[in-house]
């Protein structure tokens, strides 16, 4: 696993860098989101807050620090699908609670551990509508990130130690590192490309 969670910290460094020294805008969203998931990397590496080992452990840090990258990339996404500002805050308020009772789900056990699943699923199926409830243009290449990345993370989380146990961390933590890479780098890249193509 920890082969797995250097790359991620090699891959989000230079992501940072990358988005630091590349970004014009003022409120600079691409860096802090690879910001934030370096962090969250770096913490799951030195393993301190890790509860169990790095093959079957919990490494719930993973979903406090998603709950700030992701509010981010929500911001983003509503954003580019121009959602009103009060559903938008909707969105982005939900975001955090996914993470949070995801964060809960990993650490308790038996039947707290699916309640607290049920409620993070709820909380992620509203975003759903308020995304898919969108007449914007943007809607397709969004619901892709949305479709083939947001969207298969409750599935390895299911899968992986922290749900059924079936896939162990290494494996679960190589899927988590790509969906990162899609949904936190290359959707930043892709949105800046139509942007200097405007």
């Amino acid at each position: 696993m920890n082969i797995v969670l250097l790359a991620g910290i090699v891959m989000f460094a230079c992501s940072s860098l990358y988005f630091w020294l590349t970004s014009k805008k003022e409120f600079n969203s691409a860096f802090l989101v690879s910001f934030i998931t370096l962090i969250s990397y770096i913490i799951m590496y030195e393993g301190r807050l890790l509860i169990g080992d790095s093959e079957t452990g919990l490494y719930w840090t993973r979903w406090a620090f998603y709950g700030l990258s992701c509010a981010l990339l929500t911001y983003e996404i509503s954003k580019q699908l121009n959602i009103a500002k009060g559903i938008q805050w909707l969105a982005i308020i939900l975001t955090p609670i996914v993470m949070f009772t995801g964060s809960l789900a990993s650490i308790y056990t038996e039947t707290y551990k699916w309640i607290w699943f049920v409620i993070s699923s709820i909380a992620f199926l509203a975003i759903a509508k308020i995304y898919y409830s969108t007449k914007s243009a943007e809607l397709p290449r969004i619901s892709m990130y949305f479709l083939f990345g947001w969207s298969v993370f409750p599935l390895v989380f299911l899968l992986s130690p922290e749900g059924l146990s079936i896939i162990n961390n290494s494996f679960a933590g190589t899927v988590y590192l790509v969906l990162d890479f899609f949904t936190k780098i290359i959707f930043y890249i892709q949105y800046s490309n139509l942007h200097k193509k405007l």
